[in-house]
């Protein structure tokens, strides 16, 4: 009997020596922030961050910034404790105009600091050229042919593509009927369909890639608005009016038509934190456990030996 109560102790004590206390787990810290997309036309948005502590310790976060390549510098708004949240950018922490700007964010216990990696994003507000080489040809009773050539700047993305009844309309999301990609200088043609019979104006907009948008192009008599674009800075006013040639006989290619609505830019909180704070919850849960199993089997041995006096 001596023996076995031997036995047991040995394995209890080398059990504990195994998992250790749980009281003096090892600290771990991590925090990460969600990317940026690649172009921002604005100097106020949010910055997303996430962190975990294994322990369950409150970190202090604050953001930096840089203009790329110029040193980094605190955020205005700071000292952020919740495990999820984020930090608002203002116009005053965009320090030196438009350009690269990237970010990092650092967490701080009681016994720990820790660096995320670094996010980026370029600032760009300043809108495209117009599009040029402009005219439209109705090719059917329904059917109209545009032909237009793209800006000269590099970042454009896309044309808008305006339609109306009206000889003086708004070119915006209420008469916006295509959006149709496009490169530095690429000629462009795309088929609007519509009633039989009608006859249709049509205003261009170009888009570069912060979604910036250019003056309006229109065939319109009348006087056509630059709208809104959503989350756009626009070169404001009203479009230039095209010269148009007759309208000529059928003939034209399809441009793949699908507007797409513009995304949200900031996002919500990354998932690469919880990755971790899953896999430590799982190992400190086992820890648990195994203590648990072993004060069930001590209780069992000094129960039975109890029943047998």
């Amino acid at each position: 009997m001596k023996k076995l109560i031997a036995n047991i102790l040995f394995l209890i004590t080398f059990a504990f020596l195994a998992v250790g206390p749980v009281s003096a787990l090892e600290e771990k810290l991590a925090i990460t922030l969600t990317d940026l997309p690649d172009y921002k036309n604005t100097t106020e948005f949010r910055v997303y961050y996430t962190y975990f502590d294994t322990l369950g310790k409150t970190a202090n976060v604050n953001l930096f910034i840089e203009k790329d390549g110029n040193g980094f510098r605190q955020t205005l708004e700071r000292d952020k404790t919740a495990v999820s949240g984020y930090f608002e950018v203002k116009n005053a922490d965009i320090y030196d105009g438009q350009g690269k700007y990237n970010f990092y964010a650092s967490a701080v216990t009681e016994t720990m600091t820790k660096n995320s990696g670094t996010i980026s994003t370029t600032i760009d507000q300043n809108a495209p050229g117009n599009v040029t080489d402009y005219r439209k040809e109705r090719v059917n009773a329904n059917d109209f042919k545009l032909y237009w050539k793209c800006p000269s700047d590099e970042d454009v993305e896309k044309t808008y593509i305006y339609r109306s009844k009206d000889t003086s309309f708004t070119a915006d999301s209420g008469t916006r009927v295509q959006e149709v990609s496009c490169n530095k200088e690429e000629s462009k043609t795309t088929i609007v369909v519509g009633d039989a019979n009608v006859d249709y104006y049509f205003a261009l907009r170009a888009i570069d890639h912060a979604g910036n948008a250019s003056g309006v192009v229109t065939d319109a008599p009348g006087t056509v608005i630059a709208g809104q674009v959503a989350g756009a800075a626009t070169e404001a006013g009203e479009g230039t009016v095209e010269i148009l040639p007759k309208e000529v006989g059928q003939g034209g290619e399809e441009v793949e038509e699908g507007a797409t609505e513009e995304g949200e830019l900031d996002g919500g909180t990354s998932s690469e934190a919880g990755e971790v704070m899953g896999e430590k919850t799982s190992a400190f849960n086992k820890k648990y456990i195994y203590v648990l199993l072993i004060l069930g089997l001590l209780a069992f041995v000094v129960s039975y030996f109890r029943r047998k006096k």
